[in-house]
């Protein structure tokens, strides 16, 4: 049980998923446009965003030739918890 709650903070740990993380709070996102937002390259947040997939915080499906991101519903939580607490603890 230790071993999924650890994989689990480590991939929101990493301060590029975190961004696509919040950047999926605001709605669907195909890679070309996260990219724009983050100003990084496509590669890394391909990267990043597989890494997310696998982890299971983030699901994707094609609309006609893009392939378009979204957060898991519990993600959503997730991320409004971990600001609570950020705000409460910092």
């Amino acid at each position: 049980m230790a071993d999924g709650q650890l994989r689990l903070l480590k991939c929101v740990a990493d301060e590029t998923r975190f961004q696509i993380l919040l950047t999926l709070k605001k709605g669907e996102r195909c890679v070309c446009d996260i990219t724009d937002e983050l100003d990084k390259e496509q590669s890394l947040v391909s990267h990043h965003l597989q890494a997310l997939r696998k982890c299971g915080l983030i699901h994707k499906r094609r609309e006609g030739k893009k392939i378009v991101y979204q957060l898991d519903p519990l993600v959503l939580e997730f991320l409004a918890d971990v600001e609570k607490l950020s705000n409460k603890l910092c």
